[in-house]
């Protein structure tokens, strides 16, 4: 039952969020959603323009938990295909997860490409990262060492 519920908020949070991005001037706050191992809502915080935090809660599919994490990304490069200008970014932070009252919590280090669309079509970032996930407190996962990746889109408002 608590899985469904998680499961119903989460769903629930991917629609309100990019729905409260109202037009007007720009801010610094993104919101959108990310898709990997399982959907998660995410709020983007940009603090300047080669850092940016971001704060997500989802639901993974294969192992039915819900989680959170945090993450810090730097931009640290970036590269043009043509006139598409892409962001290259290195973060890192915590990701946390509860299953059947078991928590744990990991280290990530995901590695990121970003391509922002242009404010006057539509204010959104696409991007993929991937990277490692150390386990500090096992929970119900026993492994030591896993996967952080997901594909994201955040609306810029």
């Amino acid at each position: 039952m608590r899985n469904r519920m998680a499961l119903i908020c989460v769903l629930i949070l991917m629609v309100i969020l990019p729905v409260m991005a109202a037009p007007g001037e720009r801010s610094s706050w993104s919101a959108g959603i990310n898709l990997g191992t399982g959907v998660q809502s995410a709020v983007q915080y940009h603090i300047k323009d080669d850092l940016d935090v971001v704060f997500g809660i989802g639901y993974d599919f294969f192992t039915h938990a819900l989680y959170g994490d945090v993450v810090a990304n730097f931009l640290v490069g970036g590269f043009n295909i043509e006139k598409a200008k892409f962001d290259i970014t290195v973060g890192g932070g915590l990701l946390m997860g509860i299953y059947n009252e078991q928590f744990e919590l990991s280290v990530v280090a995901p590695v990121g490409i970003t391509y922002s669309l242009p404010d006057d079509a539509i204010p959104l970032d696409l991007y993929i990262r991937v990277g490692p996930s150390i386990r500090i407190f096992k929970g119900y996962q026993t492994n030591v060492l896993g996967l952080y990746s997901y594909v994201g889109a955040m609306y810029r408002f």
